[in-house]
C-alpha cells in the first residue's frame, strides 16, 4: 500500500498547512501510532525502498564525519 498524493494534500487541508515537512512528520506519526513499522510507514509514504536508502545514506553519512 502507498500513500497517493490525494491523501497527502487531504491531510494537508486536514492541518491547514501547505508545508511538506509537517505533512509527511503528521502522516509517519500517524501510521507508527496505529502499530505500523516505521520501515514500514516509510516505504508506504516514499515508496518501496525508499527507508533502506535512506538509512543507507544517514549511515554514510555519519561515517563520514
Amino acid at each position: 500500500m502507498t500513500i497517493t498524493a490525494q491523501k497527502l494534500n487531504e491531510v494537508a487541508n486536514l492541518l491547514g498547512t501547505t508545508d511538506k515537512n509537517v505533512v509527511f512528520s503528521a502522516v509517519l506519526k500517524t501510521l507508527v501510532q496505529a502499530g505500523i513499522e516505521i520501515n514500514v510507514a516509510f516505504d508506504m509514504l516514499f515508496g518501496k525502498g525508499a527507508y533502506k536508502q535512506f538509512a543507507g545514506e544517514v549511515y554514510h553519512a555519519l561515517r563520514a564525519a
